[in-house]
């Protein structure tokens, strides 16, 4: 970090020096259009110049301060003093005082305007460095207001907000630093998703919290974000919705425990979905999930329930697959795209759907598309599957799903 502030100092430096030297040098005709030095003030300015030149830092720094011990200095002689200082203070790592004296030359108005935006990246790094966040904060989110919207000082600006526990000021900073690179088909990185996850959870607001894991599902997955997603997902679905928020779990391998294996084939079985029932508690052993001899003891049993239903329940939805078709109640084919969709045949389950929805008479329209973009998804069929997605309106945790299922797409 240190590096790149004595970059940053060394670019405004050379400006200065060309400014200031040559104002120096011409004190006996000042130009009519510029400010310039007291003769009280230029000859140890000269003299710092000088020592500057030779890298002569600490006599550089004495040079200046008899400068700025000098009497009745007008306001251009402070300014010219400071610029330098900051500079020379800079390279003996005194950042205490470069930070006070570049500070003081930006106030004074006389820096050059081209340099303005430098200069408050340039306070925000000096300001970070010696851990004061407020101003490291402050600096920082003016040069991005200035337009200086690069990732070190966002990154920095950002981190300056969270070191001073200011959570929902970093909650609000990231979430416009994330915005705009979205608005520029950029991809935030990982330290801005990752502090605005932290602060959500520091401020204890779910509503956030799951904002932030929508985008770190999207730009930088963890083991941990699906898991904690459909946590939040749980916290805000009704009880009619658990096998949705269990269904997208079960496909982002976002399961955890026994018991939520069991307890979507226990839904799936209820729902008339003996195939979806037995694909997920083939998949829980698969995974030795079930340990403990009490669950092993109710996934057995499901087991065994749903695999016999399916052996009969296959063969009758063929059946009625093709009764259906014929048929006007769009809830009917619905129901059947499901079925095939459980027994892992989506091209069967799109038909079915389709033709359900357009007859109508579908008692759950928002579930109905949600099922149609698993189905799309399944199939291979990305573009079609967001389109569904994004059909499905009027439920909110549904449309919550959807969006997740959007991620889950890309």
């Amino acid at each position: 970090m240190k590096r790149t502030f004595l970059q940053w100092a060394l670019t405004v430096a050379v400006a200065s020096l060309l400014s200031v030297g040559s104002i120096a040098r011409a004190q006996d005709k000042p130009a009519q259009d510029k400010p310039s030095l007291t003769k009280k003030v230029a000859s140890p300015v000269r003299s710092a110049q000088k020592a500057l030149e030779k890298e002569k830092w600490a006599d550089c720094v004495t040079d200046l301060r008899k400068a700025d011990a000098v009497e009745d200095k007008g306001p251009y002689d402070i300014f010219a003093i400071n610029e330098l200082l900051g500079f020379c203070a800079a390279r003996m790592d005194d950042l205490a005082t470069a930070a006070t004296a570049y500070e003081a030359a930006l106030d004074s108005g006389f820096l050059d305007p081209a340099l303005i935006n430098l200069r408050h990246k340039q306070l925000m790094q000096v300001n970070y460095n010696l851990k004061n966040y407020a101003k490291a904060a402050a600096f920082g989110k003016k040069a991005i207001e200035l337009g200086e919207r690069d990732e070190n000082t966002y990154t920095l600006a950002a981190q300056a907000f969270y070191l001073l526990e200011d959570f929902a000021s970093t909650r609000d900073f990231v979430q416009g630093w994330i915005a705009y690179l979205e608005s520029q088909n950029a991809s935030p990185p990982e330290i801005g998703v990752q502090l605005y996850l932290s602060s959500c959870i520091k401020l204890q607001d779910d509503a956030c919290a799951l904002q932030a894991l929508e985008k770190q599902a999207t730009y930088h997955p963890r083991a941990e974000t699906w898991p904690n997603l459909i946590l939040l997902v749980f916290r805000q679905a009704d009880e009619s919705q658990t096998i949705d928020v269990l269904r997208l779990a079960f496909d982002r391998d976002g399961m955890r425990r026994a018991e939520e294996y069991t307890e979507m084939a226990q839904l799936a079985l209820e729902r008339g979905l003996p195939g979806e029932a037995q694909s997920v508690l083939e998949a829980g052993v698969a995974k030795s999930m079930f340990t403990d001899a009490r669950a092993k003891e109710l996934s057995d049993r499901l087991l065994a329930t749903a695999t016999t239903q399916a052996k009969t329940d296959r063969v009758e939805v063929e059946k009625q697959a093709a009764q259906s078709a014929a048929g006007k109640n769009g809830q009917v084919d619905v129901r059947i795209g499901q079925a095939f969709l459980s027994y892992g045949e989506p091209a069967k389950a799109i038909e079915a759907i389709e033709r359900g929805l357009a007859k109508g008479n579908v008692r759950n329209v928002p579930d109905a598309h949600l099922a149609l973009g698993i189905a799309q998804l399944r199939s291979g069929n990305k573009a079609a599957a967001v389109e569904a997605f994004d059909a499905v309106k009027g439920n909110v945790t549904l449309e919550l799903l959807a969006r997740l299922w959007k991620i889950a797409a890309r």
